[in-house]
């Protein structure tokens, strides 16, 4: 085995691993709106989507950790 206080230093990085994830990120929910932006689209006040979530009423949703997320397809239904 080696030991590590014997390899030499590793080179850093050009570019660090947020800046690459970001883009990834992007097309990913690419297809998504978040509570704000379906607010904004309807012309309704964030809390009124909260109140649809509550009483299970309007486009389904999918949650990725806190973020709460709608498909543009399904909101357009």
């Amino acid at each position: 085995m080696s030991n590590p206080l014997q390899d030499p230093p590793q080179e850093p990085c050009s570019s660090s691993p947020e800046s690459q994830e970001r883009p990834l990120a992007r097309l990913i929910l690419e297809g998504f709106l978040r509570r704000e932006e379906l607010a904004q689209q309807f012309g309704l006040s964030p809390r009124t989507i909260d109140r649809w979530e509550a009483l299970r009423k309007g486009p389904p949703r999918v949650c990725v950790g806190r973020t709460i997320l709608y498909n543009i397809q399904s909101v357009r239904e």
